[in-house]
């Protein structure tokens, strides 16, 4: 068996709680402009936070340390003493030119920033959450983070419907776009083969080939899960894309022009920086009528997946999804964790 080198390994997660007064006050002041996106499904709260603890003290023991992000307020159940837990201001690491912020991109794209953090690190969002026993190799191995190269053409649905709200979601292009300037394909995917046309890749594999006759990266797919860094990722991708990293970083609220966390995996991908592995599938849950969160229910309740991501949705009865969310996760992880009082 080959021998698995990799280092200390933390967690990453990031948490807004949008009921929060204080935050709200702070929120209002901040005027976004016509490119901006500040969807209310950004913000709210689902309160199952402690299911997210509750799995990785379960099932990630193995885990070195984990940085919680927030922008000042902490959970009141929250065992803010653990040894292994840290809780990260958002000044704590963020410049102070780029505060205060209320998009997810300056705090990601800031987060090698954060002192004491690993070179090995795996990045989560809040409605992340692991059902099922995981070892460190599923997301490390031999010291490269765990990933699918999966070449794709970018998701035009939105052009379709209009995106959210009427909008169209340019970020994706803006990261390719930069991605392009800097790598050329056909090289990237040439030095690396073996990495880019995997048999683990299955179908997908032959989209690979197939989109290899392109000269250039026209997208991936993201798989919206967990996510395996390594710190100097971070440190490469702001020495070569500093003027937009920048840019992104100074928009309080999301918008059309900035890049995001994505890119630094694109940069992975594109450097052969990565170990490949089999895509997980079923996994990625948008909320959505109550026939269809049945099958995300039954999922949580039957741990029919290692990990599982839900996201949000403005058109749905949040109260009454977020009763049965909590019912399901309480079905599987009845105890409290040693990060709860």
């Amino acid at each position: 068996m080959m021998k698995v080198n990799n280092g200390p390994i933390d967690f990453v997660i990031p948490w807004v709680d949008g009921n929060d007064p204080a935050w709200q006050l702070e929120k209002a002041k901040i005027t976004g402009t016509r490119y901006s996106d500040d969807s209310k499904a950004r913000y709210r709260d689902w309160d199952i936070l402690k299911y997210w603890f509750r799995g990785v003290e379960k099932y990630t023991p193995w885990v070195n340390h984990i940085y919680f992000i927030t922008w000042g307020h902490v959970p009141e159940w929250l065992n803010q003493e653990h040894p292994k837990l840290t809780i990260v201001n958002h000044k704590d690491y963020i410049p102070e030119e780029y505060l205060p912020t209320f998009s997810s991109h300056p705090i990601e794209l800031n987060m090698h920033r954060i002192k004491g953090l690993s070179e090995h690190f795996v990045y989560f969002n809040d409605d992340m959450f692991i059902l099922r026993p995981m070892s460190a190799s599923d997301f490390f191995f031999n010291g490269l983070p765990c990933d699918s190269a999966l070449m794709n053409p970018i998701a035009t649905e939105d052009l379709k419907k209009g995106g959210e709200g009427g909008r169209i979601f340019y970020i994706p292009y803006n990261n390719i776009q930069l991605l392009n300037r800097d790598y050329d394909m056909r090289a990237c995917t040439l030095s690396n083969l073996f990495k880019w046309y995997h048999v683990k890749y299955g179908t997908y594999l032959i989209r690979n080939i197939l989109l290899s006759l392109w000269p250039r990266f026209i997208g991936f797919v993201d798989i919206h899960l967990p996510q395996a860094f390594l710190k100097s990722s971070f440190l490469d991708a702001w020495n070569h894309a500093e003027p937009i990293m920048d840019e992104t970083c100074r928009h309080a609220i999301r918008d059309d022009h900035d890049v995001s966390q994505w890119y630094i995996r694109y940069r992975q991908l594109a450097q052969g920086c990565f170990h490949p592995v089999k895509p997980r599938k079923h996994a990625v849950y948008a909320l959505s009528d109550d026939r269809k969160n049945q099958v995300l229910y039954e999922c949580i309740r039957k741990q029919q997946t290692d990990m599982v991501c839900i996201n949000d949705s403005a058109n749905l009865d949040f109260e009454d999804v977020k009763c049965k969310l909590q019912t399901a996760f309480q079905s599987v992880f009845p105890e409290k964790s040693s990060f709860e009082f």
